[in-house]
């Protein structure tokens, strides 16, 4: 049984602890953490002592994405050559020899304000580009889990009250089109086979006292190729996590699967 877990931290140095807490308790094999929010050089080192390898593609002060893997696994960086994707510090991407699995770790760019044409096309163009190497991987009959911070609210339940959130980049129809596309190049959002849409979110604003009233929203995916699926035994929201002390806004989401 291997575990996967997923987490926009929001700035790892300052979460090192609550990510310390989260090793403990679920030890996961490989972590795909978004927003680091530092340099290569700066992240911190302490998943050594735990028992990890690390891939980091930082950035000073701002996006960033790292992937920590268990010393043992066999694993290989798939580089992208793409303008877009390459641009911001935003992807990982590796092959796991036990697995036989390509992971995408992905930061989806935020886009707002939508009225900031250029800031939400990057985002629709960037997502496009997803697209491309889903349908790629796909065609060719590989075995591809995407998962991170999407930054799309795919299903109107996917929130309290979608209605304040059809004109914001999360959650209007341009963005929610090139998310389905994506999966209708042959991926399965995975958290859709074992919960029903509204029950789990993955993120809750620091403002407005949105945890407190469970004002939440679902922007966290994994989304898994055709013959990867039946190994997935389950998806879990580690709600938890987001009650601690000085906590990122998004929670761990992680998989089990059977290999």
């Amino acid at each position: 049984m291997a575990i996967i877990a997923s987490w926009n931290i929001n700035s790892v140095r300052i979460r090192v602890d609550i990510l310390k807490k989260f090793i403990e308790e679920i030890n996961p094999d490989i972590i795909l953490l978004q927003e680091i929010k530092c340099t290569n050089e700066e992240f911190p080192d302490f998943y050594s002592s735990f028992g990890y390898e690390l891939i980091v593609n930082g950035q000073k002060g701002k996006y960033g994405v790292a992937t920590l893997l268990k010393k043992g696994l066999n694993f290989k960086s798939i580089e992208l050559e793409n303008e877009v994707l390459l641009c911001e510090s935003r992807t990982n991407f590796i092959y796991v020899n036990e697995y036989n699995l390509n992971i995408l770790n992905v930061y989806t760019p935020n886009g707002n304000p939508i009225e900031d044409k250029k800031k939400f096309d990057f985002k629709i163009s960037w997502l496009s580009e997803i697209k491309k190497i889903s349908k790629h991987f796909i065609n060719n009959v590989d075995n591809l889990l995407i998962g991170g911070d999407f930054n799309v609210l795919e299903n109107k339940n996917d929130v309290l009250n979608f209605d304040n959130w059809e004109n914001d980049a999360l959650g209007c129809i341009e963005s929610r089109t090139i998310f389905r596309e994506i999966l209708s190049s042959g991926l399965t959002n995975i958290v859709r086979i074992f919960k029903k849409p509204g029950s789990s979110f993955s993120y809750w604003d620091y403002q407005r006292a949105c945890w407190e009233r469970n004002d939440g929203l679902l922007i966290d995916h994994f989304l898994i190729s055709p013959k990867y699926l039946k190994l997935v035994k389950n998806i879990n929201f580690g709600s938890k996590y987001r009650g601690l002390t000085k906590p990122s806004d998004h929670i761990p989401i992680w998989i089990n699967l059977d290999v």
